[in-house]
């Protein structure tokens, strides 16, 4: 059985948090879609096509992006040029029908379960993340109507397909547990409206952070104590130098043309 959610007017919940704590050095955050439009995350991925999100994600040069290979051609009118050729962009190709016990294993692509979701789920757990905390996640909607933290025109047929897909994620959520957990992966709710407390550890977002803090340094250490990285080198940095591509072995005479009408001396002068 899927547990019901609660249909107050703190759906979406995003909306209610200190969101602005996940800005801060040492935590890593991951958007879905134009949720990033509250914050400015680490990461953001997408499962969609770039018109569905707001410029100003996708020209942020300090957020680095996950998107579908499928979309990777396709022309941004606002911002007049491909998807391929915005800043800080990598592309995924996805695959449909990957069993479940298969979800988090390495593979050259990424398993495709009709949602953002479980695509930012593997992305993270193949970049060497073990604990991921979900927020603002309340997989359902207010007595309002709202299924997101910022403004949009959804139809009933929209709103429906929505929110089918929250009890399935719920209901697959569950299911995968055992998955993660043979995986070596924590996964945590931070969402207030959590439907899946019964399942995963709840937690508040306050707490969230102080998890993603526990083991970054607290202070920063005086750069003076830093040795520098060349201090010991057992050579010159000329000789390290002389050996780039295109630059001359350490005593060769080095060729100078002259330009026309360049006179001896002042070749002199440029040797």
């Amino acid at each position: 059985k899927v547990p019901s959610y609660d249909t107050r007017t703190g759906i979406p919940s995003l909306r209610e948090q200190p969101i602005e704590l996940l800005e801060q050095r040492g935590v890593s955050s991951m958007a879905m879609n134009n949720a990033a439009l509250h914050f400015r995350p680490s990461m953001w991925v997408s499962g969609d096509s770039p018109q569905c999100y707001d410029p100003q994600i996708l020209m942020d040069p300090t957020i680095m992006k996950f998107a579908p290979m499928v979309h990777a051609g396709t022309k941004i009118p606002d911002i007049k040029r491909r998807y391929r050729d915005i800043p800080n962009i990598l592309f995924y190709m996805s695959q449909d029908q990957v069993p479940w016990d298969e979800y988090l294993a390495q593979r050259n692509t990424v398993p495709w379960y009709n949602n953002t979701l479980f695509v930012g789920i593997h992305v993270l757990y193949q970049l060497g993340f073990r604990r991921i905390i979900l927020a603002g996640s309340d997989f359902g909607y207010g007595s309002d109507g709202r299924m997101y933290a910022h403004d949009t025109q959804l139809g009933s047929m929209e709103q429906k397909w929505n929110l089918d897909l929250y009890n399935s994620l719920v209901r697959e959520l569950r299911l995968l547990k055992p998955v993660f957990e043979k995986a070596g992966l924590t996964l945590m709710d931070s969402s207030k409206n959590s439907r899946i407390a019964q399942t995963y550890e709840h937690i508040s977002l306050e707490r969230a952070i102080e998890l993603c803090l526990q083991d970054f340094p607290k202070t920063r250490k005086d750069p003076k104590e830093l040795p520098h990285c060349s201090k010991f080198a057992p050579e010159s940095i000329q000789k390290r130098i002389a050996k780039w591509p295109g630059h001359q072995l350490v005593g060769a005479p080095v060729p100078v043309v002259a330009e026309a009408g360049q006179s001896e001396s002042q070749m002199q002068d440029v040797l």
